[in-house]
This record gives structure tokens, sequence and C-alpha cells, in this order.
């Protein structure tokens, strides 16, 4: 009955739910991931992948990798391009999109991108993962697989200075048919943080993140971490879902909902050479299943046109 159950839940809480995006913890190293305005703000050549692994034990689970480059093209024009695989139960996603930003200058250490991304992705639906269950039940559920490929859209701004760093991006902007079973729906993200010197060896930065549909409940990353040598990052994560403008579910969802927490760190093992990891903890209904996300990072640069260590504040 469970291997009946799990699928089945995992699908309906997917499919019901607008929250479709693919959901990566360690964003906060990689901006890439949520808005394509970030594309080439280092200055160099960046290589970023990801391994996301939710609720470990649980069939269906949600899976997810991706790989990510980009950099700049000239001081003022940035490229990226990022693949993905998002999976969970019997539906899931590969995409691939690539972006271009602008950056201009507004001030002597400030900066502000504009930034765009364009691509497709395929959605499918296995019908025949989803076992036990009567196709005239219910007729929204495939009894095979179903693909369908939809172009994408994003949109994004990055403001950033030595200290202080902002952005706001919106995801799925083509509109799509609702015939097919997974339609995403369109996401707006807002970020911002500032570093703090604690001593000449020690940084603080703490930052938000807020992803918000207008239908579903409103997500909140609350963040903080520790910088120690420009080489180790230490920190969590405390992400919460509230009603705060949503057009539908509000009256009858709970006004605030604690989803999860989450440690991580990441480490330059070189000047060229990063890698990471990230330690969810659910604290609704998943709770005991931790979801474990891996990520490595290489830089490429000229020894003689070594940036500065900037780079790995934001």
């Amino acid at each position: 009955m469970k291997k009946i159950i799990l699928p089945l839940l995992l699908f309906w809480a997917y499919t019901a739910s607008a929250q479709q995006s693919a959901y990566y913890t360690q964003y906060i190293f990689n901006g890439l991931a949520i808005n394509p305005a970030y594309a080439g703000s280092k200055g160099i050549i960046s290589v970023n992948g990801i391994f996301r692994s939710q609720w470990t034990g649980v069939e269906g689970a949600p899976k997810t990798q991706t790989l990510s480059v980009d950099g700049a093209y000239s001081e003022t024009v940035g490229l990226g391009i990022q693949v993905m695989n998002d999976e969970i139960g019997a539906q899931g996603q590969k995409s691939i999109m690539a972006s271009a930003s602008v950056r201009i200058k507004v001030g002597e250490k400030a900066r502000l991108g504009f930034g765009l991304s364009a691509g497709a992705a395929q959605h499918f639906i296995d019908g025949t993962k989803l076992y036990g269950m009567d196709p005239e039940v219910d007729n929204a559920i495939p009894s095979k697989k179903q693909t369908s490929i939809l172009p994408d859209a994003k949109v994004g701004l990055f403001f950033n200075t030595e200290r202080f760093f902002a952005g706001l991006s919106a995801a799925n902007l083509v509109p799509t048919s609702k015939d097919f079973a997974f339609s995403p729906e369109r996401h707006y993200f807002i970020t911002s943080g500032y570093l703090f010197d604690i001593n000449h060896k020690i940084k603080f930065k703490p930052s938000f993140l807020l992803k918000e549909d207008f239908k579903s409940p409103t997500n909140i990353d609350l963040n903080a971490f520790f910088l120690f040598g420009d080489r180790l990052w230490l920190g969590g994560t405390y992400r919460r879902s509230m009603q705060i403008l949503s057009s539908e579910n509000g009256k009858d969802a709970p006004a605030s909902t604690e989803n999860a927490v989450a440690w991580m760190t990441e480490v330059y093992l070189t000047p060229k050479i990063k890698i990471g990891y990230a330690n969810d903890i659910s604290l609704n209904s998943f709770k005991g299943q931790p979801t474990h996300e891996f990520s490595v990072g290489f830089l490429f640069y000229k020894k003689d046109d070594t940036p500065s260590l900037t780079i790995r504040h934001f």
C-alpha cells in the first residue's frame, strides 16, 4: 500500500501546488540559479554543478541535477547557460536556458545588471508509475507517459556593491496551455543581503529570499553565514511559508507554516576550486526525511588577471 500511496501523494502535492520551480538551497553560492542578471557578475568564467536529493528514504522524492556556466564576455556584458534535470514521483522536467546580462556602473563601486534568459523545458508525466489507480476514477491522471516541450524565459535585475546586493527576478514568463497536466506557474524572486566585518579574518552575511507566485503561500528564506579567512563559508537557513499575497487558498490555509531549517558550508580548496554541502531538515510532514545537496564549482581566469576576493562574497 505504501508503494501505491506515496507516488500519488507526491504527484498530487506537486501538481496541486503552484510552487513547481526546482528548488536549491545553495542558490546563495550560485545566483544564476534564480536570476539571469547574475551572469558574468564575477568578471570571470564560473562553472557550478549541484546535485540535490530531497526527503531521503521517500519513494519518488524529488531529485535535481543542474550544471551552469557563466562568464564576462566584456566589462559590461555577461553570458551564461544552465541545464537542469528535475524529477519528483512520476513527473519531472529537463531544461536548458541561455542567459545574457548587461551591467553598468552606477557608482564608484556599484553596478546594476539587467539579465534575460530564454530556452525550453521538456515536461513529462509517466502514468505507468502511478500504479494502483483506476484511470476511470480520475481522468486527470494519464495512463501512460505524457511529454510536452514548452518555451521558457526569465528576466532579472541585480545590484551590488562590495558590501550590499539586491536582486529581483521572474521565471516562467512564457504563457502556456493549461491542457497539459503540468503547467508551470510564473514565479517572482526578491533577494538581498549585506556583508559585515567582524574582524580582519571573519565576515558575517545575513540575507533573505522571497519566492512568490500570488496563488500559493509565499516562501521566505532567512539566511545567516560566516566567512572565515575568505575561504570557508558556514551558516544556515530558516525557511517558512506565509499567507501574504496569495489570492487563492488563503482563507483555509494556516497563516504561517514552518517548512525547514538547513545548514550548509562551502569551502575553497584552492583559489579556483570550491565544494559545498547543504543539509535540509524538514519541519512538516516529512520530518525525519533529510535532504542532501552537494555542489562543486570551478573558476577560470588568467594568473595575471587574478580577481579580487570580493567575488566570493556574492
